[in-house]
This record gives structure tokens, sequence and C-alpha cells, in this order.
């Protein structure tokens, strides 16, 4: 986040991975991170014609960052490591721009003299490297129809400059090559939709040939990255953050309501937002309860949270599905994270396995376990717009009448657990129809 003229804002970065390279002005490469405002690298529009330009602006991240949705391209005899809203130029007639995270493995890159470039694989996942990217032009200058001065050669393909990618992301008009139109009815690489199409390769570790290693900075691993020592050109696929529920966890939703519940609107699958949610409520929730193992496992389009014990651990998992449903924010997350700890500290009754009922848990997760983690009135800034957002996502009203019933130690109906959520709010005890 940062501040501009008009008020709070994100500062987003479009950029390649440490260690791309990038012809310079003189015919020779060197690492996109090593450039600086001056330097001179070869630049062309879409007519392919290269001639050398000095560098006007050059940023971006330190080499210790971690980078989400980092999308890997593998080609010919390599692969280049880019963020996901990356910009490169397509084959064909009239040349086009798509973002790497809309790649396809039956897409054609281009080379520097023009010619196709098969794109082999289409991977996305975390990045343990900085970023960086340059600009050869004035990024107050208008971008031409002909891209003249904004293409470069990365890596072996034709790249647009960081001046038309932060056009193509922040201005309504569409960049020349580039339709936003036509991008949003693309699948994002990874999503349930992307994977129908074209296979899960996209969401594990390519294939890299013999000898990859020893010629490319680009490494990968089947980790998951919260348990990776910061290693630098680190891919991890996205397929790593998958987590095994056993049969008798806990829930938030039964499962015919999550099945339902996969058909609702949801954010993309490389929203930045929603899992930094999720990532800062799984922060906050430690400080206060450290003895449970967090998992967010953002692959996973199961709408639903879990809480189980394993060998005498307690876990509780956050699936993508119900992250990305665009009936939830910040504070309805921070509900159901609420009510997935209060199965392990909710009390009585329980299930067999000495986890709370949910009804008990829908109670003391706003109850308690929200008192703990938000102080004084930062509770209320939570909880209000939370249970609020919990009743659009049950699809009934934000009430706190409660309906007839009783749910024993199961799932209680969406008007029951709203209610049960203004009870806790107010102290006046859990409703007989939560259980």
């Amino acid at each position: 986040m940062t501040r501009d003229s008009q008020g709070i804002c994100a500062c987003s970065c479009s950029c390649l991975a440490f260690g791309t390279l990038v012809q310079e002005g003189n015919d020779s490469f060197k690492a996109i991170e090593t450039f600086i405002e001056g330097d001179q690298v070869m630049a062309a529009g879409v007519n392919l014609e290269w001639k050398p330009q000095h560098v006007v602006f050059s940023g971006g991240t330190t080499g210790a960052s971690r980078q989400k949705y980092t999308v890997l391209v593998r080609y010919d005899n390599t692969a280049i490591a880019v963020t996901s809203d990356h910009l490169f130029l397509l084959a064909g007639e009239p040349k086009t721009l798509r973002r790497a995270d809309r790649l396809t493995p039956a897409d054609q890159l281009v080379s520097p003299d023009g010619q196709p470039v098969d794109v082999k694989g289409v991977h996305i996942g975390d990045y343990l490297a900085g970023f960086h990217h340059i600009a050869a032009s004035s990024k107050d200058l208008p971008v031409a129809d002909t891209l003249d001065g904004h293409l470069l050669n990365t890596n072996g393909v034709v790249s647009a400059d960081y001046v038309v990618q932060i056009s193509a992301r922040s201005t309504d008009a569409d960049v020349s090559g580039f339709s936003r139109s036509q991008h949003d009815e693309l699948p994002i690489v990874g999503s349930e939709e992307y994977t129908k199409r074209f296979g899960r390769a996209s969401l594990q570790a390519p294939d890299l040939p013999q000898g990859f290693e020893e010629k490319h900075v680009i490494r990968t691993v089947n980790v998951n990255v919260n348990d990776l020592e910061a290693a630098s050109n680190t891919f991890i696929p996205a397929e790593a953050t998958a987590v095994r529920i056993p049969d008798d966890a806990c829930s938030f939703l039964p499962r015919d309501q999550a099945q339902a519940k996969r058909a609702a609107p949801k954010r993309g699958f490389n929203d930045p937002q929603a899992r930094e949610w999720a990532e800062a409520l799984i922060q906050q929730h430690k400080t206060f309860y450290p003895d449970v193992t967090y998992h967010l496992d953002w692959v996973d389009d199961d709408v639903n949270a879990y809480a189980w014990v394993e060998n005498g651990a307690r876990q509780v998992s956050l699936k993508g599905g119900l992250i990305r449903d665009a009936d939830l924010e910040l504070e309805g997350i921070a509900v159901v994270l609420a009510h997935e700890l209060a199965h392990h500290y909710g009390g009585i009754p329980t299930f067999p396995s000495g986890l709370s009922c949910e009804g008990q848990a829908d109670y003391r997760g706003v109850r308690n376990i929200m008192r703990k983690v938000w102080f004084g009135e930062s509770y209320f800034t939570m909880v209000d717009p939370g249970i609020a957002q919990m009743a659009a996502f049950f699809g009934v009203p934000n009430s706190p009448t409660v309906p007839g019933g009783n749910a024993g130690c199961g799932h209680p109906p969406g008007a029951c657990r709203v209610a049960t959520y203004h009870s806790a709010v107010t102290f006046s005890g859990k409703p007989a129809c939560a259980g």
C-alpha cells in the first residue's frame, strides 16, 4: 500500500525475475536487475526493427522478496519467470500482446527476429527472488500504436517494457495490441476453468530439460514455500500448498453446501488482495493461538475451511474457493477462521474427536476468539461487517431473530448461524437452534 495525490492505493510490480537476460545496446546481454537509468538497451516496435535506446526508468524489488502468482513459461530449451501481468508479444498477424497469466501451451511467442516460438509449458506458483523492470521510453508520453521503443529482447523472446505494462493495467483505453476485454474473457493460469481446458500441469513444477540448471538460474522445488529456507531464483509450484484433509475433520460448511457454493461468483485465481487477507489473518491469529498449525490451501477450489487434530497437533486449513468467494472480504474470512479455532478451544458440546460442535464453534468463535484477537473497539470493526458478509454468504437476512429447530452437533441453517453471531456479540447466550 502507498499514497498518491488521489489517496491510498496499491502499488504492484510488472517485472522479470532477477537473472533474466536482456539485450543491451551493444548487442550483448546482462541481467535485468543490473540496468540503471542511462544504460543502453535494444528496443523495437511491432516491426521488430531494433535500435539502442537509453533506459529512462529502472526499478523493482530486493533480492529477498517472495513473488506470488509468478508465471514460469517454458519454451525452446529455457524458461522465463515473470509477474502475472507481464506482457509478451504473440506470433501471428496482427501481432498482439498477451498477459503471462493468460498464456496457454497452444500459444506462440516471438523471437527478436520475428520467428514463432512454441510455448512448451505455462506454470504458476511462488518465486523466491527479486523482480525488476525497465522502461526505454518516457512514462509521461502516450504509448504509440506501433509500440516503437517499448519492446525488449527478454531471454530470447519479445516482451513489452514497464511503460506498456503500467498503461495496460491502469488506463481505461486499450494499449496497442492489448485488449482488456479480450483478456478478461480468457481463463487465468491455474484457475479451475484453465485446468479443465489444459490439465493440471500449470499447477505443477515444470519438466526442465537435462542440463537446464547448469545454464540457467531458475530452480524448481515441490515443497511448501512456508517450509523452505530462502533460496534465490526458486520456483514453488502452486500445488505445493495442497493439504490433505482427514475424513473426520470439522468443516465450516457441510459438504453438499460447499459443493453448491462452488458455482457462486469468485474473485480471480490470481487476486492478490484476497490471498493477502488470509495470510494477514493467519499471522494475526498465530500470535494468540500459536499451538495451531495453519494451512492456506489457495489452489483448492473447495469453498470450505477445516479444523482437525493430527498426531496430537491442532490443525486449521482455509481453502482457496472460500477465500475467493465474492461475498467474503477480510472481516468475513476472520469470522470463518475464528469458527475453526473455536472447534479447538470452544468447549462443550463436542464431537467424539473432542472438537467443539458446529453451533458451539459459531458462538464461541465470535464471542471469545474474535474478542481475544481484536482488541477493544476493533472487535466491532471486524465483527459487524463480518456478520453482514456471512449473511450474504449464506443467502439469509442479517437478522438477530432466532429461527426454530435444533441442529444438535451438526451445521445449523444459515439464518441460525447469523443469529448466533449476533447473540455472541451481545452475550445473549447461544440460541437453541445452534444445538
